[in-house]
């Protein structure tokens, strides 16, 4: 999706929360809603803008039982539905994501609404587009035997050798594709420079290469002992 979407922050946006950080911008999430509550958080969006905000919930192990509604996480992806159809008694929905935003003011449900809405403001900060040397550096490290290995690897260098994505883009794409630790998604959804954002998706690539070293050599230190997998 390369075509700009127009987003009015004047208004309120669903909030739809989830466990983890699932969604960052320019990446494609797909969502099947079956709660009467999204159920009708997707109906009111589709009668819209269609754009609805991804959130994560705060640690549940830190929230107190008799709070009435789960907190959230202050930083959301606000995303736009691009794809839709009916299924059973819901929806499976495509969600794009469009930018980070932070939550200015949250209204719990209430009377004949069944979901949460916020106020948001935009987070990303005006800079210019990153340098092509974070391009080069990613493309070299994806060479890497280690990292050739990785899942998707070939769609991934589509990406980086192709000219459709720009490199913040990229590096979007990248962190939601590599990583599946919802902690370092969240991390990279809640920082506004995307300059420090390329660079610690590098050196998260960079560690993950490491560990498949370590990992490879413990497994050929076991083998030279006389331990097989038989």
């Amino acid at each position: 999706m390369t075509e700009s979407v127009a987003v009015n922050f004047k208004q309120t946006f669903p909030i739809f929360p989830l466990p983890e950080t699932m969604l960052l911008p320019h990446a494609i999430m797909p969502l099947s809603i079956f709660e009467p509550r999204y159920c009708q958080l997707t109906d009111h969006a589709l009668d819209g803008s269609g754009q609805i905000a991804i959130a994560t919930y705060s640690d549940l192990t830190e929230t107190k039982r008799e709070v009435a509604i789960t907190p959230i996480r202050n930083v959301v992806c606000l995303g736009q539905i691009v794809q839709h159809e009916k299924a059973n008694n819901g929806y499976n929905i495509m969600v794009y994501g469009l930018c980070r935003a932070t939550i200015l003011e949250e209204t719990e449900p209430q009377n004949d609404l069944l979901y949460r809405t916020a106020r948001l403001k935009v987070l990303e900060k005006d800079e210019d587009e990153l340098d092509e040397i974070f391009r080069v550096e990613l493309l070299h490290m994806l060479h890497r035997p280690n990292l050739t290995r990785l899942e998707n690897h070939e769609l991934i260098m589509e990406w980086v050798v192709g000219s459709e994505l720009s490199n913040s883009a990229l590096f979007e794409l990248i962190g939601c594709s590599i990583f599946d630790d919802s902690e370092l998604r969240y991390e990279l959804l809640a920082e506004p420079s995307s300059e420090k954002r390329s660079r610690r998706v590098l050196s998260e690539l960079s560690r993950l290469d490491r560990m498949l070293s370590m990992i490879e050599k413990q497994s050929s230190e076991h083998f030279d002992n006389g331990v097989t997998k038989n």
